[in-house]
């Protein structure tokens, strides 16, 4: 796989520079109501933009070779429905033209009937590891081929402040557990075990009833095995887990040395209810 550079026949990247996946749901990639989990959906917006730096030969093994690595600091993803299993999905995935240090990436994914699934907005950094900073992004443009200006389309990321501002109240706090599978290729902890550990702080009975519809999520600073984390889930009021359209507010502190408490990570998630999340036939 390391040198591959000819696309696989489930993925190909189009004249235009945007890049399609083509995938079926698996029975690992939904939940006990056989619909989509959300790090199926979270983990194909970063499969379709890693196969497409890759075939680009600008992904995470040549970046190593290099000392430096892809990091995603932010996602925006709004959720239209949750497939069910077997469905086949169609991700599309394209970069935006980079600015600054700030490399930007749109995700879409659709079912068979061309009906929207989920629409992602990213933004993308590549580090050094030596200095663990990031590079500027003049030439990201230059090797991932971004789309025409026309086809772009705006990276859409509205602050988070508005969000934490009206989320007050504690609902509850959770200390995660930081396994081995959770680590990833940058010897950090995977991006994707935030999300979890979002969902494993709620109650099994609210988690039943509804399902996430905009997952909005900030990561700060990078984690590691044998760090200590603790989660904070905040909202407008205590009775927040029983709206129609509840909205949590998550705060990722880690315990430092000093007994200073460093956050790591943030996220605004709203939900709907888990009916309203599936197709109507």
């Amino acid at each position: 796989m390391m040198g591959k550079t000819e696309p696989m026949s489930n993925f190909e990247i189009l004249e235009n520079n945007k890049a399609v996946l083509h995938y079926n749901l698996t029975c690992n990639d939904v939940d006990g109501y056989s619909q989509t989990r959300l790090l199926t959906y979270e983990n194909l917006v970063q499969e379709a933009a890693g196969l497409h730096a890759h075939y680009r030969q600008f992904g995470i093994y040549d970046l190593q070779k290099e000392n430096k690595t892809w990091v995603i600091a932010r996602s925006r993803m709004e959720i239209c429905r949750y497939g069910m299993w077997p469905e086949a999905v169609e991700v599309i995935t394209w970069p935006l033209d980079s600015t600054g240090f700030n490399c930007p990436r749109h995700v879409e994914a659709a079912d068979e009937n061309g009906e929207k699934l989920f629409s992602c907005e990213t933004k993308w950094a590549i580090i050094d590891f030596t200095t663990g900073r990031p590079l500027r992004a003049a030439e990201i443009s230059t090797k991932l081929k971004t789309p025409p200006k026309e086809e772009q389309g705006e990276s859409k990321l509205p602050p988070l402040l508005d969000e934490e501002k009206n989320a007050q109240c504690v609902l509850s706090r959770y200390i995660p557990r930081i396994h081995y599978l959770d680590t990833d290729l940058n010897k950090h902890v995977n991006n994707l075990s935030y999300i979890t550990w979002c969902l494993e702080a709620l109650p099994n009975d609210f988690r039943d009833a509804y399902k996430p519809s905009l997952v909005d999520v900030r990561w700060i600073k990078q984690c590691y095995r044998h760090d200590n984390l603790s989660v904070v889930v905040r909202a407008e009021d205590s009775n927040e887990l029983t709206k129609d359209e509840p909205g949590l507010w998550y705060d990722f502190f880690r315990t430092e040395e000093s007994g200073a408490q460093t956050k790591v990570f943030e996220a605004w998630i709203k939900w709907k209810k888990r009916e309203d999340m599936i197709l109507r036939k």
